[in-house]
């Protein structure tokens, strides 16, 4: 069984086509050793890693089950795709607490996912290491920066080598919670004294997250499967709706391939060079042992990639929890991954 890291990015209802790639991943024999998560993508996570006796194909149906809405008799199929703006039982709730509105900082009471999170996940294996290694990422709302949220740090003492933000802790359902806590619908999450936002307001491809979990011999070897929930491409809008949508769609891509993409859309050349620049050093060569420069020589995991390109959505469909958006998603999720396959060896 071939081991393999995962990249999950956040789109509230398009996690869906997350689940169908996941499932066909675990169908062909590949086994999760690291993951990282933003928002749906958190979510997902926290169902992988804890995963009660190891079954992730039945954790992730038990997540999915429970925040998929039941279909509404005699309502067209296709227009049920907004009832969860009425709200998601065992996801969120509306608030009801009126008289304080104008102190309210979101819409809506997140209390019921973390009833969920805690039901479906086995807290103790998601926060053993030797299990699946996780990260998961916030935004700090005070400094807008990003954090990440892990259960392990290959190297804890090495402030530049590893991401000086990322500490081991005890994960628990809030830092789920907050890796999803998108505004203004869903309300900030505190964790110890410090607010946080949804991750992906920070970046919603959090690769430099799994870099941190990686063990050095995983640099050079180890496949990472990213779920891309954002086509790259999309038709021009038309209207202003289309064009609020196409400015949301474009501010949550995958922006790695932007920054370190060759002329030929590979990362080749980038990984390369960095393998040319080590191989050149001598052995006795003080830059070898320079933190900042083994962070840096981590980036040579950039080529072992591997995209699953979901077909263009709206941004629409983030709110579509609908058992037929659900499904039609996951069975796309499926067919990405099959999809990839036929273009590459496995």
């Amino acid at each position: 069984m071939p081991d393999m890291g995962l990249i999950l990015q956040g789109g509230g209802a398009l996690g869906a086509y997350e689940y169908g790639a996941v499932a066909r991943l675990l169908e062909l024999g590949w086994r999760p050793v690291a993951v990282t998560g933003v928002s749906i993508g958190a979510i997902t996570t926290a169902a992988i890693a804890g995963a009660r006796n190891g079954d992730i194909r039945a954790s992730l149906d038990r997540l999915w089950d429970a925040i998929t809405l039941a279909p509404v008799p005699f309502v067209p199929a296709d227009k049920q795709s907004t009832f969860s703006i009425f709200g998601n039982p065992h996801f969120w709730r509306s608030r009801m607490d009126y008289f304080d509105a104008p102190q309210w900082t979101s819409f809506c009471d997140v209390s019921p996912m973390r009833e969920t999170l805690n039901a479906i996940c086995d807290f103790a294996q998601l926060n053993d290491p030797h299990h699946i290694r996780v990260s998961i990422t916030a935004t700090n709302v005070a400094t807008g920066g990003q954090v990440s949220f892990s259960n392990y740090v290959a190297q804890s003492d090495a402030i530049d080598r590893m991401n000086a933000k990322v500490r081991p802790i005890t994960l628990t359902a809030d830092h789920f919670l907050a890796s999803g806590s998108l505004p203004p619908g869903f309300p900030m999450t505190v964790i110890d004294g410090v607010s946080y936002w949804d991750g992906g307001l920070f970046d919603n491809t959090p690769i430099e997250a799994l870099l941190d979990l990686l063990k050095d011999d995983e640099i050079d070897r180890l496949p990472i499967y990213v779920v891309n929930l954002f086509a790259t491409s999309a038709p021009i809008p038309r209207n202003m709706v289309e064009v609020e949508a196409r400015m949301m769609e474009i501010s949550y891509e995958n922006r790695f391939w932007a920054e370190y993409a060759d002329t030929a859309g590979t990362l080749t050349a980038f990984t390369d060079m960095l393998q040319a620049i080590k191989s050149e050093l001598p052995p006795t060569s003080p830059v070898l042992g320079n933190e900042a420069f083994q962070r840096l020589q981590r980036l040579r995991a950039l080529k072992n990639l591997r995209i699953i390109e979901a077909d263009h959505t709206p941004m629409t469909g983030g709110m579509d929890f609908s058992s037929y958006g659900v499904k039609r998603r996951f069975e796309s999720g499926r067919a990405g991954v099959d999809r990839l396959f036929a273009q590459m060896p496995m």
